[in-house]
């Protein structure tokens, strides 16, 4: 009887690491999209800032404008750094979760205030993707939160 005991809780344990490794690779996985993303915005701007912006319409007329278009891509690749740190850390890898669902809640924000403002539509250019990839972003990097939150109070852990 003692035998089945030390089974059951052995048992139980490996189930608890193997809960606990799956949320850890999820949270993980739901942020190399936003980083690499992130990345190539970054070398866009830096490498060609004007390619960068012309597919909105947008033209850089002077060379201020494009040094400022390039700070914009110095910007994107430091999120991206900062990303990827959190993400090979286990111990701040719920970080990079918050900063995905922060980076995503703020620029879905600013993109449906630009509609409500500019006149913007989801049928105009590429609105429509980018809007889809960021919910997507925001609700996966939300729900790799959550159970990583909810894993941490199960062990008792606080991260």
């Amino acid at each position: 009887m003692a035998t089945t005991s030390v089974n059951s809780m052995d048992l139980g344990q490996i189930e608890k690491k193997r809960t606990g490794f799956l949320t850890q690779l999820f949270s993980r996985i739901v942020t190399i999209p936003p980083t690499v993303i992130m990345i190539l915005i970054g070398l866009r701007f830096i490498v060609h800032p004007n390619r960068g912006l012309a597919e909105t319409g947008v033209t850089l007329s002077t060379p201020e404008a494009v040094t400022d278009a390039r700070v914009v891509g110095a910007l994107a690749l430091t999120i991206a750094f900062v990303l990827a740190r959190f993400n090979f850390s286990r111990s701040w890898s719920r970080a990079a979760n918050v900063m995905v669902i922060a980076l995503m809640g703020s620029v879905l924000a600013v993109r449906m205030f630009g509609f409500s403002i500019d006149g913007t539509t989801l049928a105009m250019g590429t609105q429509k993707v980018k809007f889809t990839g960021e919910v997507v972003f925001l609700t996966l990097n939300s729900i790799a939160f959550a159970l990583q939150s909810l894993r941490s109070r199960q062990i008792g852990v606080r991260q």
